[in-house]
């Protein structure tokens, strides 16, 4: 078992190991709640629930609750029921919500963790490549009228529990959503991570090298937390490729693109206004970045562009400051900085990016 300690207002340990959800008893007894909450979906249920009830109840009296899967449920009325749940179960201020699933799962039952009786126990127990990224650093939230994330707060976990055995029912298209996150990380910070995964035309968490691989991902996430954990510097970072992924995920909603997929999308017009605001012959957005992430599979186009949806979406983002949108820019790889643009700059950077991205014919369309 790997162990990562993040040191912000509350300490707390991230474990990575594979089939660890079968120790999670063990592992909680230390809190010594009153009784957990299992918070989980409807697909992550039928893999993992009993194997982590069963887990528990020896050493904790268990209830679950079971959520549609999908950002829907990331709203204010899925809230309000596992809230009235939670007080119908009679949890108390001792007890604790154990996220069982992905980013969504983990975002809501944080969010209703921080919330219950002014902040209860909150274990995150990823079960996506996804949420390796998201479970680390408390941030919690839900939906609003289709913004994303607009309702929330930063409340840090009491533990997250990584079984790496609970990537190997991901579907090829969730572990692409995840892997997004790993090569942001790449991008902005650890080059060397970058440059590894670039040497690879295929990605897949039965690689003997995917652990080390997921641990230094994690600690780019860990090191940025660690020095500002309340996003007012450098955490801002972590949202590159996020203002315009983020408004994809919102405009093309119907069509179920996730997140990974749309942020991918958005890495790459941030990596287009990087070269044009750099104004260097070393492009970031190069040729060789786009047919590799053609050959793992990513959609880097869309069929129809709204552009004045997704631009409405983007102004609506939290980092804006006095209706100026921002972006998270390259200096180079490994140095990322923030800078805000108006509307107009924003509509015109992002049709020259349609125009860019569409040239390539080996791109697959996304929606």
């Amino acid at each position: 078992m790997k162990e990562i300690n993040v040191k912000a207002s509350k300490s707390y340990r991230i474990l990575i190991g594979y089939k660890i959800r079968n120790e999670i008893g063990q592992l909680i007894e230390p809190f010594k709640f009153n009784k957990v909450a299992i918070i989980t979906d409807v697909n992550v249920a039928q893999h993992y629930l009993n194997d982590v009830t069963a887990a528990l109840s020896p050493h904790v009296p268990t209830v679950s609750y079971v959520i549609p899967a999908g950002e829907h449920s990331k709203s204010m009325a899925e809230f309000e029921r596992i809230q009235q749940f939670l007080l119908a179960e009679q949890l108390d201020r001792n007890s604790a919500v154990l996220a069982l699933g992905g980013g969504v799962v983990g975002d809501l039952a944080g969010f209703v963790s921080s919330t219950y009786m002014r902040g209860i126990g909150f274990i995150q127990m990823p079960s996506s490549l996804l949420a390796h990224d998201s479970s680390v650093g408390g941030k919690v939230a839900i939906n609003l009228s289709n913004v994303k994330n607009v309702i929330g707060q930063f409340y840090q976990p009491d533990l997250v529990i990584y079984d790496q055995e609970m990537l190997t029912t991901l579907s090829d298209q969730e572990f692409r959503s995840g892997l997004a996150e790993v090569i942001k990380h790449g991008l902005i910070d650890n080059v060397s991570l970058l440059k590894e995964l670039m040497n690879k035309s295929k990605v897949s968490s039965h690689d003997s090298d995917f652990a080390h691989i997921l641990e230094a991902s994690i600690h780019v996430k860990r090191a940025i937390v660690e020095h500002d954990e309340r996003e007012s510097s450098i955490r801002q970072y972590l949202n590159f490729g996020h203002t315009l992924g983020h408004a994809i995920e919102s405009v093309y909603s119907t069509s179920f693109v996730t997140h990974g997929e749309s942020v991918m999308i958005g890495i790459l017009f941030d990596l287009y206004v990087s070269d044009l605001e750099n104004e260097s012959d070393s492009q970031l957005l190069n040729q060789r970045l786009v047919d590799w992430l053609t050959t793992l599979g990513y959609k880097l186009n869309v069929t129809n562009w709204k552009a004045e949806e997704l631009l409405t979406v983007m102004l609506a983002d939290k980092k804006n400051d006095t209706q100026q949108i921002a972006l998270i820019l390259l200096r180079a790889y490994g140095q990322p900085y923030v800078k805000h643009f108006d509307y107009k700059q924003i509509e015109t950077l992002l049709n020259g990016f349609v125009e860019y991205i569409t040239q390539h014919p080996n791109v697959k369309k996304l929606c």
